[in-house]
């Protein structure tokens, strides 16, 4: 009977996580379409604009030139124990989300992992955390919401190069053998870490178009009811 209701579990989470990936790819692209493109158009690349993807284009640049300082080894390393550190820091942020109580914190070169007792709740997003979640770029929005809009782009710049720091983590670390991964099975992982993506990416997009209140109304609220009610005018919209 538990096996049966695992399964179950296991099919019904994947099914909900597969629906929302296919939404969201699709917001993701009208907030590419609807906020860069229409930011582009509309702005231009005036440096001193409030809402512009200069900090965002130059964030994402600097972090392709600051790899260039790894061909030096101890850069390399250093830069591989942060990836460990940070990813050990999304479980234990996650956990703590999720009143788990935390054990014991170790990274080292060859051992990593947090220990904790977690609840009834909140074995996934925990375990599948640091695939998906982009901690520092998160911890960001709040200075984008509420820092002075002169300083704007030195956010969307740091918001960038953080989220490349991620995706640069993620692809080193993120194997389908990954016990993580296993643990919450392969296609359950896969849907859920593409949804979290989709919906960062989208709010990224978003966001220097009006803020990162709008953006998550408009992520979250506007753009989903738009497809879901009415996708001809979505399509229409979006590509003409």
């Amino acid at each position: 009977m538990k096996d049966k209701l695992e399964r179950l579990t296991y099919s019904l989470s994947t099914g909900i996580f597969g629906f929302l990936d296919a939404l969201f790819f699709l917001v993701l692209i009208t907030s590419f379409a609807e906020n860069l493109i229409v930011m582009y158009i509309s702005g231009g690349w005036d440096w001193g604009a409030k809402g512009n993807y200069v900090g965002l284009f130059t964030g994402f640049i600097a972090y392709g030139l600051f790899l260039l300082s790894t061909i030096i080894p101890r850069m390399r390393h250093n830069l591989d124990w942060f990836m460990k550190f940070t990813h050990e820091l999304t479980h234990t942020l996650v956990a703590i989300l999720f009143f788990a109580k935390i054990r014991e914190f170790v990274v080292r070169d060859r051992e990593c992992y947090v220990n904790y007792k977690a609840g009834p709740i909140g074995y996934v997003p925990i375990t599948l955390a640091p695939y998906c979640i982009p901690i520092y770029t998160l911890m960001l929005f709040p200075f984008r919401f509420a820092g002075d809009s002169h300083y704007m782009i030195i956010f969307d710049f740091l918001i960038a190069f953080t989220y490349a720091f991620h995706a640069h983590a993620f692809i080193k670390q993120t194997r389908p053998t990954q016990p993580d991964i296993e643990g919450c099975g392969l296609a359950r992982s896969a849907t859920f870490i593409t949804f979290v993506h989709l919906c960062i990416l989208s709010l990224i997009f978003a966001t220097p178009r009006g803020g990162v209140l709008n953006a998550v109304s408009r992520v979250f609220w506007e753009y989903p009811i738009a497809i879901l009610t009415n996708p001809t005018a979505w399509f229409i919209g979006v590509f003409t």
